[in-house]
């Protein structure tokens, strides 16, 4: 499966790692953000439980990680 290329709005590398993309109204924007980015600028919840469990996994490690957890 092949996952889109985009940029992180915090650090603004460009990979299809995998994002927590935030809306942002009124226009609904799709803002996307690594999780480790994410967690550190805005401590988002869910993006530190990520990161955390995570243990420094990034890349397809981390897209691994995130889909083989139970919820």
């Amino acid at each position: 499966m092949d996952n889109p290329v985009r940029s992180c709005l915090a650090c603004g590398q460009e990979d299809d790692h995998p994002r927590h993309v935030v809306v942002i109204p009124p226009d609904m924007a799709e803002v996307p953000w690594h999780f480790d980015c994410h967690a550190a600028i805005t401590n988002c919840e869910s993006c530190t439980v990520v990161v955390k469990t995570a243990k420094g996994k990034t890349g397809e490690d981390l897209r691994t990680h995130i889909m083989t957890k139970k919820g």
